[in-house]
């Protein structure tokens, strides 16, 4: 792959960030860059701005083309930023009108991660959403830039944390694609989701241009974004028309969402197994949510739905207990349903269904006999509970209100007429029997 990193003789920092690329090039770290294995480089300069520059200016053999750029702001902060380039509308700075330039995720992220790793103090890293030209080149490109003023445009510490993030790209291949809809020019929940998942961000659109974009647009981004798998939308920077909208063009289009919560589950996994295990959930019951425990192998799903009154009598009141045993476990999913109960239905792959299975049946016996009065006695739970009887309590004319409270945390009371009441006057004793195919195996 030939990759040309360019930068205008006009710009202070693209000018800054070459001359630091030059000195690191002459002074190259043990085992070289990351950015020229498996790649040639080309760099040059070229004379204007690079927002209106001519194809012919840039290397005419490149595959993908690096811009190392200044940034500016009407509210300057210090900050390392990487955006693809394009125009939703006119073209008011280079480029042509409603149209995006061809552009690379996996390349981009890697890049805004470096900045979070060689920023130095007091500099913010972001993306920046789609914006400006040129937008017709014929291979993908992004700009990388130092910002927001001249201060941080001659800064040579800022202006070399950018050439590191440039040589020391290395596109991950679990990089996901996506593109993004709203929040502000500084895309700041795209940029948590680059920074901290395998999301990989294409073309992103500001807030202000979601409610009139077009299918088309949508289209292009997608295109132009190279291998797209889902659309981010930051629904909270956006109204329930814009949401309505942008979800209307999703469905003509078979765009699917994906959140932010999913994408950081996805961490654990190939996005492959992330599909299908979804769809399992969903075939079953729309309402499903799965969240995974462990590292997530791939293979294909199947479902372990424990007996209800197993699951709630183990793990009823201690979901945290829960959870520590399936991380403990591993290639395993719990579930949620409506209101975010958690759901006596797990998924594992099918090779793993008959041990995990198991596993999760001594859990919930263990739990049960450890933590409450039980027997086992040959494929049968029996739990035994004590509890405040509040018929008994009448039956003995305790007034209902805060007699009843003590006599729930064990406490005696005395009537009125000089009676004592104890706590074991007004409980009764509750047997429950689960059956469990098998159990002396599990107990």
């Amino acid at each position: 792959m030939i990759i040309d990193i360019v930068n205008s003789e006009s710009d202070p920092a693209g000018s800054n960030i070459r001359a630091a690329i030059d000195h690191l090039l002459e002074n190259p770290t043990e085992g070289g860059y990351p950015l020229f294995k498996g790649n040639e480089i080309t760099l040059h300069t070229v004379p204007g701005r690079i927002v209106r520059a001519e194809k012919s200016l840039i290397n005419q053999d490149a595959d993908i083309i690096i811009v190392v750029s200044r940034h500016s702001s009407v509210n300057p902060v210090p900050v390392l930023t990487v955006h693809p380039t394009g125009n939703y509308g006119y073209a008011e700075l280079g480029g042509n009108d409603n149209e995006l330039s061809l552009t690379a995720p996996a390349w981009m992220k890697s890049v805004l991660q470096n900045h979070a790793e060689f920023a130095p103090e007091g500099y913010r890293v972001s993306y920046e959403v789609t914006h400006h030209g040129p937008t017709d080149l014929p291979v993908p490109s992004f700009f990388v830039e130092v910002g927001s003023t001249e201060k941080e445009w001659n800064d040579m510490a800022a202006c070399t944390a950018a050439a590191k993030s440039v040589l020391y790209a290395s596109p991950s291949v679990d990089a996901l694609s996506l593109i993004g809809f709203g929040g502000t020019h500084y895309a700041a929940r795209q940029t948590a989701i680059g920074l901290e998942t395998k999301g990989a961000f294409g073309h992103m659109m500001h807030t202000r241009n979601v409610g009139a974009v077009s299918a088309e647009m949508v289209s292009q981004m997608i295109t132009k974004s190279g291998g797209v798998v889902a659309a981010h939308v930051d629904r909270k920077s956006l109204s329930k028309l814009e949401i309505l909208h942008i979800e209307d063009i999703f469905a003509k289009l078979g765009l699917e969402e994906i959140s932010e919560g999913d994408l950081q589950k996805i961490n654990q996994m190939s996005y492959a197994t992330w599909r299908a295990y979804s769809k399992f959930a969903a075939q079953l019951s729309p309402e499903l949510k799965i969240f995974p425990h462990g590292e997530i192998l791939d293979g294909k799903p199947s479902v372990i739905e424990l007996p209800q009154d197993l699951f709630s009598s183990a793990f009823g009141g201690s979901q945290e207990i829960l959870f520590e045993k399936l991380d403990a476990l591993g290639n395993i999913f719990h579930t949620t349903g409506i209101a975010g109960k958690v759901m006596p239905i797990l998924f594992t792959s099918v090779q793993n269904r008959h041990a995990v299975s198991g596993d999760l049946i001594a859990l919930s016996v263990q739990q049960i006999t450890r933590t409450q009065d039980s027997m086992v006695e040959g494929d049968e739970i029996t739990i035994t509970r004590r509890q405040f009887d509040p018929k008994l309590a009448r039956t003995l004319k305790v007034p209902s209100g805060p007699l009843y409270g003590q006599l729930v945390a064990g406490k005696p009371v005395t009537l009125p007429d000089g009676r004592t009441i104890t706590p074991e006057m007004v409980t009764r004793v509750v047997s429950t029997s689960i059956k469990i195919p098998g159990l002396e195996n599990y107990s």
